[in-house]
């Protein structure tokens, strides 16, 4: 299976002018951990960064400002991992755990944003399949009884 059948096609995503305030909000409305921070190249959506609402309490704590001053693109990891709608969810989990994230933003062929991957769309996957198999295995033991 791959990542584009598994990722979440609902782009919760902010401008990197955004005020980091307005992203707060937008996490706070969506009910989302991360929004994928964009600029448009060309017509294309293209991932800028990723914040996270850790970030957002990390800047909080180290800059000891007034929210309103700070901003998004200082606040925002500007090097997130991207993964591929084409990507084997198996290396894309891989490659997840090895940059600690939960979360990624995920890029078409051409590097547009599609979507995002999270540990939960992972877990939901493997539940699901978790479920079938019970079955399976549920239906040959009343028939070997």
């Amino acid at each position: 299976m791959n990542v584009g059948t598994l990722c979440s096609r609902r782009i919760i995503s902010a401008s990197v002018s955004a005020p980091l305030s307005e992203v707060a909000t937008l996490m706070q409305g969506t009910r989302v951990g991360m929004v994928i921070v964009t600029h448009s190249k060309e017509g294309r959506l293209r991932v800028a960064g990723v914040i996270t609402d850790r970030d957002i309490v990390r800047a909080q704590l180290t800059h000891v400002a007034d929210f309103s001053e700070l901003s998004t693109e200082a606040t925002m990891t500007s090097d997130p991992l991207l993964v591929g709608t084409d990507e084997d969810i198996g290396d894309a989990l891989r490659r997840m755990r090895a940059r600690g994230v939960r979360r990624a933003p995920v890029i078409d062929s051409s590097g547009e944003l599609v979507g995002a991957l999270s540990v939960d769309d992972l877990l939901t996957q493997i539940a699901h399949e978790i479920v079938a198999l019970a079955a399976v295995v549920s239906r040959q033991s009343r028939t070997f009884r």
